[in-house]
């Protein structure tokens, strides 16, 4: 039996994988967009506090910012390249598929220029400090370019597709809908997934870049700490999303399908668990001791990208 028979003939991995191959990239392009407003805020906290450390945690977190930002890059040229034939070239739709990825390219780039000015803008700290900025916003609108590419690509397939117009694709009037929860949920999970992504990547740092027990202590509670209050505002607006949507359905004669109860739970615990997670690490005098629950805290978060995908590529 070959990949495909095996595939086609297990329905858990029908179901799975196609699951799988949407969360994990998600997963990595929202740790990667919201990157330089952390790289940027560690910045600014070591020209305050003179604490060299800062800089240092800075640097390590603008390597994983560059690793990631052009693994996805590759990837996502080479998904273009298959996807091409499923639209015709030249047209609107290819245009903004090519124009998401040109923008994306462009984010990469400020990242990429902001870690080559780390020795160059040594003394002058805080216009790097800004670029960090300036590629977190970069990314994070990238970020929304590629949703919306998505949702096109998406929308190809529709057996009305030829009828729909961009204010149809594009509604944001009807509330509550897929797209406004996904809008919703873009920027506070583009900031709460790369606390854990930074997390884990401090972890495996620790071997190679040996800055001492005292150095991780402080930079995976300042990382715990930032995503608590990021992952409390990720966990408020699912609760509020899942509200949203559980509403109607009280107001039928017939009970609420368990599915249904089963997906707004997942949606709702896991980020609160992350939140915990993140809170226990924020407030730990040794948070290297939580290293396990710090790395499932990041696995934990892939369903919320997953959500957020599903939702963007919604009709």
């Amino acid at each position: 039996m070959n990949v495909l028979q095996l595939y086609s003939s297990n329905p858990v991995l029908a179901v799975l994988i196609p699951i799988l191959g949407a969360a994990i990239p998600m997963t990595l392009l929202f740790s990667y967009t919201g990157l330089g407003f952390m790289i940027g805020t560690l910045q600014i906290k070591g020209i305050r506090t003179g604490r060299s450390a800062y800089d240092k945690a800075a640097r390590q977190l603008a390597v994983l910012a560059l690793i990631l930002g052009w693994a996805l890059l590759v990837v996502s040229r080479i998904w273009i390249f298959f996807k091409s034939d499923g639209y015709v070239p030249q047209s609107f739709l290819a245009t903004m598929v090519e124009l998401s990825w040109g923008i994306f390219g462009f984010a990469v780039i400020a990242s990429s220029i902001h870690f080559a000015m780390w020795k160059p803008l040594a003394n002058h700290r805080g216009i790097h400090a800004f670029l960090g900025f300036f590629a977190g916003l970069n990314g994070t609108f990238a970020l929304f370019v590629l949703l919306g590419a998505l949702r096109l690509v998406t929308a190809v397939s529709l057996p009305n597709a030829a009828e729909l117009s961009l204010y149809d694709l594009f509604n944001f009037r009807v509330i509550p809908s897929p797209l406004v929860n996904a809008a919703a949920l873009v920027l506070p999970l583009s900031l709460a997934l790369p606390a854990s992504a930074a997390l884990v990547w401090l972890i495996v740092r620790r071997n190679k870049d040996d800055f001492g027990r005292d150095y991780y202590n402080t930079m995976l509670s300042w990382c715990g700490r930032w995503g608590m209050v990021a992952w409390g505002l990720v966990t408020v607006l699912f609760l509020v999303s899942a509200g949203l949507d559980i509403r109607p359905l009280l107001d039928q004669p017939n009970p609420i399908p368990p599915q249904e109860l089963a997906i707004v739970a997942v949606r709702v615990l896991l980020p609160l668990i992350i939140c915990a997670t993140m809170a226990a690490v924020g407030k730990s005098t040794l948070p290297m001791r939580l290293k396990p629950w710090m790395i499932l805290a990041f696995f934990l978060g892939m369903p919320s990208a997953y959500f957020v995908f599903k939702w963007a590529t919604s009709f």
